[in-house]
């Protein structure tokens, strides 16, 4: 069964056709569906996923059962669900419901508006006399068979796979900055990285001011063993952050000889709400209200278009990436209008 979450009340075909009495001979069944009148357990889940594509994510939580909200806050709750992509889920197709002892297991294809697809697999629990998600998980991985809890309170990204098995505290804990925070910390590290530029690529006090967990890859330094010189980190090698590597890695910037200075002082633009992640990563994306320039003496202007990322390491917010591009300011403005 199709249920398409944009217009949850219009189901669709096989072939993704409206269901209507003349091309589907089910209509009338679908949406009693629809209501709860037959399978209580499919409206449940279909509601509960309705809100998060809707946005209301704290209405889904809510519809949850005691024992997923005891797991989690719905704080954390909040950002599994943008870290998922479930609040840009346009369509589910569901598959048959099985009884496993006093639950209902029930299986999800979820496609969502960039045009990804995943799986998960629901446990649905009748609970005060509704049927409310017990926990969500992946297929088996096909290498490991490895299952992942969706929602589980854990650290997932790469860099931080050595904490896993150490993780006691939800890493989404921490609040967002206030807005003359989020500024200011923009603001120090761009012109931290404008000063590398103009210096030859000296990104020596950038690196200084990066997290531990951007060097280290989540991994303890104490802990990583040398071969010659080289630290050897057997989650991360590749991936280490040295001066070195930010100097490779914005070589076009020293070439193009891009400067943006000019963004001090003015006010940033997020394209998008900063957030923490369920990893504990702090993002930042947008510009600022200004012009800045490449190319030396014929300075070409530009719109600077930036994300950045941070951890909370010794009470404060370090870096943790950084991606800075110059736009024509005619291709940034199209950018933004089409969030």
């Amino acid at each position: 069964m199709f249920l398409d979450l944009q217009n949850p009340i219009k189901p669709t075909d096989a072939h993704g056709r409206p269901r209507t009495p003349t091309n589907d001979r089910s209509w009338a069944l679908v949406q009693l569906l629809h209501l709860g009148v037959l399978n209580p357990e499919f409206n449940a889940a279909q509601r509960f996923f309705t809100y998060c594509s809707e946005g209301k994510v704290d209405a889904a939580y809510e519809q949850a059962s005691a024992a997923f909200k005891l797991a989690r806050t719905a704080k954390y709750f909040d950002a599994r669900v943008r870290d998922l992509g479930l609040d840009t889920v346009t369509r589910v197709e569901w598959g048959e419901l099985e009884p496993r002892g006093k639950a209902m297991k029930l299986r999800g294809e979820f496609t969502l508006r960039d045009g990804g697809k995943f799986t998960l697999n629901l446990a649905l629990l009748e609970e005060d006399g509704q049927w409310r998600l017990l926990d969500a998980k992946t297929d088996p991985a096909p290498q490991t068979g490895a299952v992942d809890d969706v929602f589980a309170v854990t650290s997932r990204a790469k860099d931080s796979a050595a904490l896993r098995a150490t993780e006691v505290l939800e890493p989404i804990a921490l609040a967002v900055p206030s807005d003359s925070q989020l500024q200011r910390l923009a603001e120090d590290t761009l012109l931290t990285f404008n000063d590398a530029i103009q210096n030859d690529g000296d990104f020596s006090a950038l690196y200084a001011d990066a997290s531990d967990r951007w060097k280290y890859r989540g991994k303890d330094p104490r802990e990583l063993s040398l071969r010659g010189k080289v630290p050897i980190d057997p989650f991360n090698d590749e991936n280490r952050l040295t001066a070195s590597a930010l100097h490779r890695a914005f070589d076009s910037a020293i070439q193009a000889k891009i400067d943006i200075s000019p963004l001090k002082g003015t006010k940033m633009i997020l394209s998008e709400p900063a957030r923490i992640n369920s990893d504990g990563v702090l993002r930042l994306a947008g510009t600022f209200d200004c012009v800045v320039t490449q190319g030396g003496e014929a300075k070409l202007p530009r719109k600077l278009d930036f994300l950045l990322e941070y951890v909370f390491e010794s009470s404060k917010w370090k870096l943790f990436g950084i991606t800075v591009n110059l736009l024509a300011p005619r291709i940034l403005g199209a950018r933004q209008g089409g969030n």
